[in-house]
């Protein structure tokens, strides 16, 4: 019964209808996206997927927006998410795409560490700017995580935290054991908490979510300069279209915690 009602959180091939369509759709976009701008990478690392890329925006040098995606640590690709950079264009005059390694080829500590290190390398490369990091599932999980290097929450004005998972506990009852094999010690080391001393966060779901996406969101923005937002009718995956949509009223929101 454990594993089958974890498995109804998480597994959203099952849980989210037309959930492979979603996915063609994100490729689709993102393709036309790419045909139509000039994406300029950067690699941070020696693997292939070690690399940043960016593109021209309409907004100030002041704030660079960067991209994180999802995919539970073990799957999906920045290429199908730059269909997201199209709402961030006058949010800065440089939107970037961050991709990092999988497991279980590598642990989640160094999932951590990839986009780290990929955060860092950005605001070395955009040295006026401050990053506004947009992080989707384990995107979110990511970008909050990478906050515990200084180097990186310093140079942070804020976070977009879209359906995180933070709470590894429930993660390694459900079918991802199987694939991600977290060990206890990856479990504790790498489970999120409510902390005051982050960047501000507005943490982000969707109505039509699971529940334990919108307790784990809910409980996160429990401290600090934080807070839950849910956007009606939302899933897990129409999500990022309907944050798309709703991205500078985000941004508005985002910016009045930081002011606080």
């Amino acid at each position: 019964m454990t594993r089958a009602f974890w498995d109804s959180q998480f597994r959203f091939s099952e849980v989210i209808p037309d959930f492979a369509g979603y996915l063609e759709r994100a490729e689709r976009e993102s393709a036309a996206f790419a045909a139509d701008h000039d994406l300029h990478r950067s690699a941070y690392g020696s693997d292939p997927r070690q690399w940043a890329e960016w593109t021209a925006g309409t907004g100030s040098d002041a704030v660079l927006p960067v991209i994180i995606h999802g995919g539970y640590w073990r799957a999906l690709r920045a290429d199908d998410h730059r269909f997201m950079m199209a709402s961030l264009r006058v949010q800065g005059a440089t939107i970037a795409n961050l991709e990092y390694r999988l497991m279980p080829g590598i642990r989640l500590s160094d999932v951590v560490a990839d986009v780290t290190t990929g955060l860092r390398s950005l605001a070395d490369r955009f040295a006026k700017a401050r990053l506004l990091i947009i992080g989707h599932s384990a995107g979110a999980h990511l970008a909050i995580s990478a906050m515990s290097d200084p180097r990186v929450s310093g140079r942070t004005c804020g976070i977009i935290a879209l359906s995180g998972v933070y709470d590894l506990h429930p993660v390694a009852q459900s079918f991802l054991h199987d694939e991600l094999y977290l060990t206890p010690e990856e479990i504790r080391d790498h489970s999120l908490a409510p902390d005051t001393q982050r960047p501000p966060a507005l943490y982000v779901t969707g109505t039509a979510e699971t529940h334990e996406f919108r307790r784990g969101s809910a409980l996160m923005a429990s401290l600090g300069p934080s807070h839950w937002h849910q956007i009606d009718g939302a899933n897990h995956m129409s999500l990022l279209w309907a944050a798309s949509a709703a991205m500078d009223d985000l941004i508005s929101t985002l910016q009045s915690l930081e002011d606080t």
